[in-house]
């Protein structure tokens, strides 16, 4: 990326209002926050805000399944994660009223974008609605930038716009992977292989091995005309690995684990050569798991994670599932960079910027 991103340290914002996009998406268990990982990412710049009299209005999605569901039920949870009072608006007209009535410093969430029908369609009007909340606009919602959505793309033309601190750093760690030192070992894993095609095509040149797990292995065997059972795997994506499924430097499971009729885990053949490749590496791109692990087929997954954790390797790590696991592993502290991004991450990867990046640049609008 040749542009520098204009960094919401560029901007005065004291006393002023600042529409900030976060990633308040969390996954919730009776209305409490279960995982707060992105929230805590967000809380420094939403308390240096804060301490210059900043009146904040925070903008996320919150989406379960595909249902999306209202931020009103979860504010006492967000409120003592935060640690800060959050007022609560379900429509922008009552963000309006919010702002005139409660005193600076402040912090008001709108309702769920995703509620919003102009929010998903990109539109300008509705843009042009957020942007009436505000005096400048920062983007700390790395995770979401890949999506062309109002809140993304059209809102930041509209403002003075910016890059929070979170942001910054997730570009700034994963260009590094883009030059990276060597050997360079991707492991890629999950189920959807046409997220990661383009992450694949870019590094066939870069990586010194890529390691491919999980089901999306599967695809790979099913390519090679293997048995694979009952085994999950991206029927569209099948074609599309024809290109490069023959390099000499992906490697595949020697010893998948099957369960049921199907692979559901990577073996401990598999695990050892991986461990060996990880011990050797300069640097390391994980996302997605090497195994079925929602159903309790983490084993490999779990091993490789406490390998990587240990390396002296520079380890970037991202997805939500594989971030999910080395959280409870308690190993977040342990990785040169853990990103809050899924797709964010591997769109990145694979084209060297986003749409929220275009969005941000100079010039761009």
């Amino acid at each position: 990326m040749s542009n520098e991103l204009p960094a919401f340290h560029d901007v005065d914002v004291a006393e002023k209002r600042a529409l900030v996009r976060v990633d308040f998406n969390v996954p919730v268990q009776d209305n409490e926050i279960a995982d707060d990982f992105r929230i805590q990412k967000t809380l420094p710049l939403i308390k240096d805000l804060l301490a210059k009299k900043t009146r904040i209005v925070l903008l996320s999605h919150l989406t379960e399944r595909k249902i999306h569901r209202s931020f009103r039920e979860l504010i006492p949870a967000l409120e003592r994660v935060c640690g800060m009072p959050i007022a609560f608006a379900p429509a922008i007209p009552a963000a309006h009223a919010l702002q005139q009535n409660v005193p600076a410093p402040s912090v008001i969430l709108l309702e769920n974008l995703r509620a919003f029908s102009g929010e998903e369609q990109n539109d300008p009007a509705f843009a042009k609605e957020l942007a009436s909340l505000g005096e400048a606009y920062i983007n700390e919602d790395f995770s979401q930038s890949h999506r062309p959505y109002a809140s993304i793309v059209t809102l930041p033309r509209l403002l003075p716009s910016f890059a929070g601190p979170l942001f910054q750093n997730e570009i700034k760690k994963l260009n590094e992977a883009l030059n990276p030192p060597h050997p360079f070992l991707l492991i890629l894993g999950g189920v959807k292989f046409e997220t990661k095609l383009g992450v694949v095509e870019r590094f066939i040149s870069i990586a010194d091995r890529i390691f491919i797990g999980g089901a999306l292995a599967n695809i790979f065997f099913k390519a090679q005309g293997k048995d694979i059972g009952d085994s999950i795997y991206d029927r569209e994506a099948l074609p599309l690995i024809q290109a490069c499924r023959q390099s000499p430097n992906i490697i595949l499971p020697s010893d998948p684990i099957f369960s049921n009729g199907a692979i559901m885990d990577s073996g401990p053949e598999t695990n050892a050569a991986l461990k060996k490749e990880i011990a050797d590496a300069a640097m390391v791109v994980w996302n997605g798991p090497l195994g079925a692990i929602e159903q309790g087929f983490d084993q490999g997954t779990k091993e490789i994670a406490i390998a990587l954790a240990k390396s002296k390797a520079k380890v970037i790590v991202g997805g939500g599932d594989t971030v999910s696991v080395i959280q409870r592993l308690g190993l977040a502290g342990a990785f040169y960079h853990v990103s809050t991004g899924g797709g964010a991450m591997l769109t990145f990867l694979a084209t060297g910027t986003l749409p929220a990046i275009e969005a941000l640049l100079p010039n761009n609008g």
